[in-house]
């Protein structure tokens, strides 16, 4: 949903339309004010879920404020299409006011420089790729900023599905970024700490991680000291197919596989297949790797989440933590 779908007081007074029909409306229960002089309808409204709300919350900041907004943290790297979990309750800005940190209006306010490292996406102004990746990965905690690094290191989808200009990204825009200049941007950051605390994150990151959710289970294997896998490999099948896996232990035989919502419940992600084409042909898929003589081993959200469901399945596959002396 494009942001040409908000509705500003300022258009209806440009083509000499009176804007106080739009709050009728909002009253009516057809539009509603997502910002004072900003309104959707309340059918697309509802359509949207939390990630697609906050970015017609920006989208609408950016369309109604006298000064231009520059976006930040997990707002910044929501519009960037970066692997950011969850949603900020908030809009999240930097100031340069030394006060910092105040808020207002849904929007929160982080001291922070409003032109170095800042850069046009789009219709938004926004803190830099390289910069955005480096802050979140000081402030956020191991997994998610895990999630975060990987995921501008990706390479971008050779038919991407968006644009600069959409709010709604799928990917991770703009080109991939290599580890050297993460490492470069970590100099950039206040503190000592959070420059250890960055850095650390990009010793653990890779470009190979697909998924917020194949690079969160990453990081929960190497909070609990589970051996390291492969990642992507790719299998010659007995039908003459290929198969390329999310993790693969190739001392044990052993492959795992992260079972995302998305490519079951995402049209686009399931190509136009239905929901039981999908589960048949990833079940096929799974036997076929089996014929091979793996071991196939899966989990979803929820399973990683949980470290003691996660780490039983990985060692019912055969895994064992790495014990370190003392």
């Amino acid at each position: 949903m494009p942001s040409s779908t908000l509705i500003l007081s300022s258009d209806a007074t440009r083509i000499g339309q009176d804007p106080r029909l739009l709050a009728k409306r909002a009253r009516r229960g057809e539009l509603i004010r997502v910002r004072r002089g900003a309104y959707v309808s309340a059918r697309d409204w509802s359509s949207l879920n939390d990630r697609q709300r906050h970015g017609l919350l920006a989208a609408a900041l950016a369309g109604t404020s006298l000064k231009t907004p520059v976006f930040t943290l997990k707002t910044a790297g929501l519009l960037w299409g970066l692997g950011v979990v969850g949603v900020p309750q908030q809009l999240q800005t930097a100031t340069d006011d030394p006060r910092g940190g105040r808020s207002k209006n849904g929007v929160l306010r982080t001291l922070g420089s409003l032109d170095h490292g800042v850069c046009e996406l789009g219709g938004f102004r926004v803190t830099e790729k390289a910069r955005t990746t480096i802050e979140l990965a000081s402030r956020l905690n191991f997994a998610e900023a895990l999630a975060v690094v990987d995921s501008s290191r990706r390479e971008p989808s050779k038919a991407p599905m968006d644009t600069a200009a959409d709010w709604d990204k799928e990917a991770p825009w703009g080109t991939a970024l290599k580890e050297k200049t993460l490492e470069d941007a970590v100099s950039t950051l206040p503190a000592s700490s959070r420059q250890q605390r960055a850095a650390k994150i990009i010793e653990f990151s890779t470009s190979g991680s697909e998924s917020v959710g194949e690079s969160m289970s990453r990081a929960n294997m190497i909070l609990h000291r589970i051996p390291l896998p492969r990642l992507q490999a790719v299998f010659q099948l007995r039908n003459g197919k290929t198969a390329r896996t999310d993790f693969w232990w190739p001392e044990l035989d052993l492959v795992g596989e992260f079972d995302g919502q998305g490519k079951y419940l995402r049209n686009q992600l399931r190509g136009g297949k239905t929901l039981q084409q999908v589960v048949m042909e990833e079940k096929a898929r799974e036997n076929a790797l089996r014929a091979l003589g793996l071991t196939v081993i899966r989990w979803d959200w929820a399973e990683m989440m949980n470290p003691r469901t996660f780490i039983r399945i990985l060692t019912d596959g055969g895994l064992e933590p790495v014990r370190t002396g003392r």
